[in-house]
């Protein structure tokens, strides 16, 4: 058993952490049996950023891992590492939701064995400090004894201790429950920005990106299909690729009239411009809100309600037509076949034409 200390970043007696590496994929393509995996992946990561991968299973962010490792050759493209590319270029560090940890012995001294060859000037003292950074406590058991989700924790603890200049997380956390996994995400996080340690996150849970992130990758079937910061792609709700992946959306119908659009009553920004005429707008469920009897927006019949903790989300159809989804307080308890009425918060308003494909429903 150890003891908790404190769990600032870098105590006194240590350097100040080296700059991370920049990691840069150009034209990057990866195929297996026949199968394209990646296609044309062009990303470039700068020194200290977190970059978090996001995308439905078989998007291809675990195989883009596996080749900024080294584990995975590109059949195209080139991987560049601190400018250095193929066998020059120096290893990444990675964690993934299952290490295998049969050459390991016992937790502490695992980490603590990192933390020297890593060059500490106290190992010990660091190996206590990390465990205690990522919830460990059991530290005397021999590794293969741990638990998944400590399992977890270990692993990120041992690659922290190595002083890596570039890390890869590949759903590192996954066997957490929901508090812990959220409380380790941050002061994971919160260390890795110390450190400076460029950082390629990726994670099922969209929710963690958007946490993590300098910047926000989405993928699917092998591509890129949007990037930028976390509000830019989640604020990118008009495109089906990214909407498929961010959540649940709904399309309304609207009039476009100058740089404003009509939705039941109500005149919303334009988040972009566009023509003038008929259109659908594309919400996300956070964006529609339970209004009284009296106030515009459109009447609607509950078709089905989930109870997610912090929030209800709750389906339901417009007198237009209209199938959509509404997150609302959990106190306010819809039943189905239950007589509502919505409106859209006063956000800007992303819209497509009529003709444009896209998601015309919940997702």
């Amino acid at each position: 058993m150890v003891a908790l200390i404190p769990v600032d970043p870098w105590s006194s007696a240590d350097a100040a952490p080296a700059p991370g590496w920049t990691i840069t994929l150009s034209g990057v393509r990866r195929e297996r049996a026949g199968s394209v995996i990646l296609s044309d992946v062009d990303l470039e990561v700068g020194p200290g950023r977190i970059v978090a991968l996001v995308g439905a299973s078989g998007c291809g962010a675990s195989t883009l891992l596996r080749l900024v490792t080294g584990a995975e050759r590109p059949d195209a493209g080139t991987i560049t590492v601190d400018g250095r590319s193929g066998a020059a270029a120096p290893r990444v560090a990675e964690v993934r939701d299952r290490t295998s940890v049969a050459r390991f012995g016992r937790v502490r001294a695992a980490i603590v064995s990192a933390a020297r060859q890593a060059g500490s000037p106290d190992a010990e003292r660091e190996a206590d400090r990390l465990c205690a950074l990522v919830g460990l406590t059991s530290t005397a058991k021999p590794v293969s004894r741990l638990s998944h989700g400590d399992r977890q924790r270990w692993a990120v603890a041992r690659a922290l201790a190595s002083r890596p200049r570039a890390l890869v997380l590949d759903d590192a956390l996954a066997a957490l429950h929901t508090t812990a996994r959220a409380e380790l995400r941050d002061r994971l996080a919160r260390e890795l920005r110390e450190r400076g340690v460029t950082t390629l996150w990726a994670t099922r849970d969209t929710t963690e990106a958007a946490a993590v992130a300098d910047d926000l990758v989405v993928m699917a079937q092998g591509r890129v299909v949007a990037s930028g910061s976390p509000d830019e792609v989640f604020a990118r709700v008009g495109d089906a690729a990214v909407a498929e992946v961010l959540g649940p959306v709904s399309a309304v119908p609207g009039i476009v009239e100058g740089v404003v659009v009509e939705v039941w009553g109500q005149h919303l920004p334009l988040a972009a411009a566009a023509h003038d005429g008929h259109c659908e707008v594309v919400v996300r469920p956070e964006h529609v809100v339970l209004v009284g009897p009296d106030a515009p927006g459109v009447d609607a019949v509950v078709e089905e309600t989930t109870f997610l903790g912090s929030v209800r989300r709750s389906t339901v159809l417009t007198a237009d037509g209209s199938r959509v989804v509404v997150e609302h307080a959990p106190e306010r308890r819809l039943d189905d076949h239950d007589a509502v009425r919505i409106a859209l918060a006063a956000v800007p308003a992303t819209v497509k034409p009529l003709d444009a494909s896209g998601p015309s429903q919940a997702g």
